[in-house]
């Protein structure tokens, strides 16, 4: 059976039919009958179209009453969907960016937990801080800092650190939480690490020495590799996402017996890095609290690059291709006096390159 088609002109479509049939007979009595039907079914016909009209134009305004609606509220989401990421980028400022990352995709628990795991910790601060600061003007300070701090992140963040803080003019960050590449990649991460930010700051030195500041930051580094508690501190109102414990301050005492521009590395960091940098033994350190002396190691550099000539320049046209590890220690000490000597008849920028230099041979 043919599936029946619904048609909603079917009753006229029949009244026109059977109008076909009525005028070709030609009873005056039919065709006047059929036309008052003719004419009621019009009428009716008319009101329907009537009535359907004011419909569509009732549903035609509710629809653009809802499209404006949705407008509306499709551009008070976009507001707010800005004013979140605005709120986010302001937020990532004051958080690891590991941290902030999970936490707004869902994937990091708020709670008061913490756990023990082996990280590389890194402590750095500027040498005679104070006595720099209070010869600058504050403004002069603020932006000297600002743009250390910035390009140091930068490094520290290129590499995959953990931000933990900034502690006025010193710097402290860990590798292994809570992403980590095993504690062998980690400790190497934060060592090269380290080595780009001493490249670094010798770019920074110059570029601020020609703006005016006379005395640029040197700074030191310390790294250690040990078992901390990470995780987060505090209570239900404020935590810190932060570590602690005696490596902690391991990491921190190293870098107080770092010598201004150098790395000072224990050895328990120094296993995990020893095919990557040449290094000299130092004195060892004990702390309270830790019931073993801290054997220490001065990082000299990358063993890739620890052969290769190095050249130091000056503005004045002062050029040193220096090669320390193909002199004999007794020339290296005769350089080394010869320029501390000559030194002090010139510029205190020479004077710099110098002191470099005696460091470098030394």
């Amino acid at each position: 059976m043919a599936e029946e088609v619904f048609d909603l002109y079917d009753r006229e479509k029949l009244l026109l039919a059977q109008g076909e049939a009525i005028l070709a007979r030609g009873d005056a009595q039919e065709v006047a009958q059929f036309a008052e039907r003719l004419f009621d079914r019009f009428g009716k016909l008319v009101r329907e179209n009537e009535d359907l009209t004011r419909h569509s134009d009732r549903q035609e305004q509710r629809l653009v009453k809802l499209n404006r609606n949705l407008k509306t509220q499709t551009l008070e989401l976009e507001q707010q969907r800005s004013r979140l990421e605005g709120l986010s980028q302001q937020l990532a400022k004051y958080l690891p960016p590991q941290i902030h990352e999970a936490l707004f995709a869902g994937r990091y628990d708020t709670q008061i937990t913490t756990q023990r795991k082996k990280l590389t910790v890194f402590f750095s601060d500027i040498k005679d801080f104070t006595r720099t600061a209070e010869s600058l003007q504050p403004e002069s300070l603020t932006e000297y800092l600002n743009e250390y701090f910035s390009e140091m992140t930068e490094i520290a963040l290129s590499h995959g650190a953990t931000i933990d803080k900034y502690i006025g003019d010193a710097v402290m960050l860990f590798f292994g939480d809570p992403d980590s590449k095993g504690v062998k990649e980690d400790a190497r991460a934060c060592v090269n690490m380290a080595l780009d930010m001493q490249a670094r700051m010798l770019v920074l030195q110059r570029r601020w020495k020609e703006r005016g500041f006379d005395d640029p930051f040197v700074i030191r580094m310390g790294i250690n590799t040990g078992y901390c508690n990470v995780g987060n501190f505090g209570s239900d109102q404020r935590l810190s996402y932060t570590i602690i414990g005696g490596e902690v301050n391991v990491a921190q005492r190293l870098e107080a017996s770092c010598d201004p521009g150098g790395i000072l590395i224990s050895h328990d960091t120094y296993v995990q890095v020893d095919d990557l940098v040449e290094v000299e033994e130092r004195q060892s350190v004990s702390l309270k609290g830790i019931d073993r002396n801290i054997k220490t190691y001065a990082i000299q550099g990358r063993k890739a690059d620890i052969d290769r000539p190095l050249r130091l320049s000056h503005p004045q046209g002062v050029h040193i291709d220096l090669s320390p590890r193909q002199l004999r220690d007794e020339d290296r000490l005769h350089i080394a006096e010869s320029l501390k000597a000559r030194s002090e008849e010139h510029t205190s920028e020479l004077q710099s390159l110098a002191y470099l230099v005696c460091r470098l041979l030394l």
